[in-house]
């Protein structure tokens, strides 16, 4: 006599429908979604941001810049304007320098930074002679001139704070390599080149983290920042 086996058929467990198998399918698109922003908040994940944000268009920036301007609060970091020697454009002096194009840009941001008062403000330069050339070009006279506006690489953001003094703006002419250190030492983790002649400007207010305020090209002056 065989071996008798019980009977499935009331046990069984039923199959799942397609419609469970989209209902899980949604869910777990859903926790995957919202995964990277869990992990964002959480800190697992680094802010990257490549570059600071643009002034033009932002009145309300525009207005916290000229408050911080006058109270001499900011760092602002100038790349040199047009290298001679990586354009076709006729050179200003030495084939090391900038253009002439280079030159009459330089010049009419300087009248920009005028128009938001010179007065409170310390100007340093790069000895580099293309950074040396365009601070003549912005504010018609020699800077002077510092060794670590060229070689900065990790110290940028300590240099520009120990020769910030309170009260008055510091505006440095520099290179892209040493707008780029800063920008990482304060926030960007990746930071993008920044073009020739534009402008970043950096809060620095005694007992308080430096922080980015925002950069303009050379060619989006004349703005708002001085009020006019």
């Amino acid at each position: 006599m065989g071996r008798a086996f019980p009977s499935t058929s009331s046990t069984a467990e039923p199959m799942p429908t397609p419609k469970f198998f989209r209902s899980l399918s949604r869910g777990w698109l859903s926790l995957l979604a919202i995964l990277p922003l869990i992990a964002l908040l959480s800190g697992f994940l680094p802010l990257d941001f490549s570059r600071p944000a643009p002034l033009v268009g932002d009145a309300k920036r525009q207005a916290e810049l000229r408050e911080h301007w006058q109270n001499g609060d900011l760092i602002v970091l100038v790349r040199h304007a047009e290298r001679c020697d990586r354009s076709s454009a006729p050179c200003l002096g030495n084939v090391d320098g900038i253009t002439v194009r280079g030159g009459l840009s330089a010049h009419a941001i300087g009248q920009d930074f005028a128009a938001l008062g010179l007065a409170n403000a310390d100007i340093l330069s790069s000895e580099q002679v293309r950074a040396v050339q365009t601070a003549t070009s912005m504010f018609g006279q020699a800077p002077q001139e510092q060794e670590w506006l060229y070689n900065c690489e990790g110290s940028m953001l300590r240099q520009a704070l120990q020769h910030k003094i309170a009260h008055r703006n510091l505006i440095l002419v520099t290179h892209s390599e040493c707008i780029e250190d800063l920008e990482h030492s304060v926030s960007v983790d990746d930071p993008a080149t920044p073009d020739y002649a534009s402008t970043l400007f950096v809060l620095s207010e005694t007992d308080k983290s430096p922080r980015l305020l925002g950069y303009i090209d050379a060619d989006q002056w004349p703005l708002n920042v001085s009020g006019r």
